[in-house]
């Protein structure tokens, strides 16, 4: 009868080992977006971020030509711990990457002087100022300015993955959501088809 619980008991664990193991495949299997630096932010209106980028696209004067419908791309960088970033690190981190000071924010040039992507305070009013403190940082691009829409999301990537290793930030998206490799293959397809569009744009021009 001992040998027979025994039994039963070795079974019972072994079935209960294996429910577990499926689920946990199942649920590796079914989230297949790796997420970079993946920590829980709170929502916006608790961090008390400025809503400009979304709700008025022409608060960003990125565009020579007034006439041309804007494509933003937007990156938030949020302290994992809310506490606020060292402005002198930043200033320093900035200034090494090859960022130059206009009006208040940081921004990156292409060779001919066309800016590829700024750097602004996410917290309002959304600048730099001598005394400014804050926890969160966007990285915005107008993709229908710049020479090449698909080389600038990589740079900017690149920069704010380099960013939150850095400051020990989250990298979100637009929406301050922390971004999967699925959002970032998203961002980079719509910039390959801007891409194809100015490409296309051009041809028409010169036919």
């Amino acid at each position: 009868m001992s040998v027979n619980s025994e039994i039963y008991l070795i079974g019972l664990a072994i079935l209960i080992f294996l429910i577990i193991t499926f689920l946990f495949i199942r649920k590796v299997s079914n989230d297949g977006n790796l997420k970079v630096k993946i920590e829980k932010v709170q929502d916006s209106s608790d961090l008390n971020i400025s809503d400009e980028p979304h709700k008025n696209q022409q608060s960003f004067d990125f565009d020579i030509n007034k006439s041309k419908e804007q494509e933003l791309v937007i990156l938030n960088l949020i302290s994992m711990d809310r506490s606020m970033f060292d402005m002198d690190q930043l200033f320093g981190f900035l200034s090494n990457y090859g960022a130059k000071t206009v009006n208040n924010y940081f921004a990156f040039y292409q060779d001919n002087k066309i800016e590829k992507f700024r750097v602004i305070n996410a917290l309002k009013p959304g600048t730099f100022e001598d005394e400014t403190k804050s926890f969160a940082i966007a990285v915005v691009s107008d993709l229908n300015v710049v020479d090449d829409p698909l080389n600038t999301v990589k740079q900017m990537i690149e920069f704010s993955i380099n960013f939150a290793e850095k400051f020990y930030a989250t990298l979100c998206d637009q929406d301050r959501t922390p971004i999967t490799k699925q959002m970032i293959s998203h961002i980079e397809s719509r910039a390959q088809d801007i891409a194809r569009l100015k490409q296309l744009n051009i041809s028409d021009e010169e036919n």
